[in-house]
């Protein structure tokens, strides 16, 4: 039921995005509905659909589409504070908007925020919004988050959650995932030791077309050669 809920919602996003009567989308707006009234922010924002580019009015239009739960104008709020755009902007007030979207399932509230915790030097907090767009499939993210995780700023069981990630991305044929996965298994870092399945991810990670992957199985296929020689 929820998944319908939520593609019904979609469709009526994308029928709004496409309306191009600007009375129709302000009336509906004007009855208090949500999506109606983001659309509506959005395009006085950026001056889009015949709108003119009125930053501060189109934030209480954001303000309302928020009170209603949309996370894309939780997500607008966000920007705004953070550019100053139709307000003071506002660091802590930006970030408040973007968790609140994020904890909402926006992706690009997620990205925000891992940006400004990395900028902050804070890598722990941009694992924990790193990890929403990693369960989404994004291999960007699933790399990131697995390398960061690798350094320790995953908190606890942070190998097992470097390995998590990492795997996500080279099942989907990430070179470098591969490459990371082949090191974990050499190492016992998140998993056992096991030659075997390390020299696998090498060669996946060679397939994808990784040079350092190449040489290292280059160098790997010499040693076994010369030791087949010395017997």
């Amino acid at each position: 039921m929820k998944r319908i809920l939520t593609a019904c919602a979609l469709l009526v996003g994308t029928l709004l995005t496409g309306c191009h009567n600007n009375a129709l989308l302000k009336e509906l707006a004007d009855e208090g509905h949500a999506p109606a009234q983001y659309e509506l922010g959005r395009r006085i924002l950026t001056g889009t659909k015949g709108m003119p580019e009125t930053p501060a009015a189109a934030v209480p239009w954001f303000r309302l589409a928020a009170a209603g739960g949309d996370h894309r104008a939780m997500a607008a709020l966000g920007l705004c504070f953070e550019r100053g755009l139709g307000v003071n902007a506002s660091a802590a007030a930006a970030r408040d908007w973007y968790r609140r979207a994020a904890e909402n399932g926006n992706p690009n509230a997620c990205l925000a925020l891992v940006q400004m915790e990395t900028k902050a030097g804070n890598l722990p907090g941009a694992v924990r919004w790193l990890q929403p767009l990693a369960e989404g499939n994004s291999v960007e993210a699933q790399v990131l988050c697995g390398k960061l995780c690798l350094s320790g700023h995953g908190g606890a069981g942070s190998a097992q959650k470097a390995v998590r990630y990492l795997r996500f991305a080279a099942m989907q044929g990430d070179a470098e995932a591969c490459l990371l996965m082949s090191s974990c298994y050499a190492a016992g870092i998140g998993v056992p030791k096991n030659e075997a399945l390390m020299l696998g991810w090498l060669a996946n990670a060679a397939m994808a077309g990784d040079v350092k992957a190449q040489e290292l199985l280059e160098v790997a296929a010499e040693h076994e050669n010369a030791e087949f020689d010395e017997n």
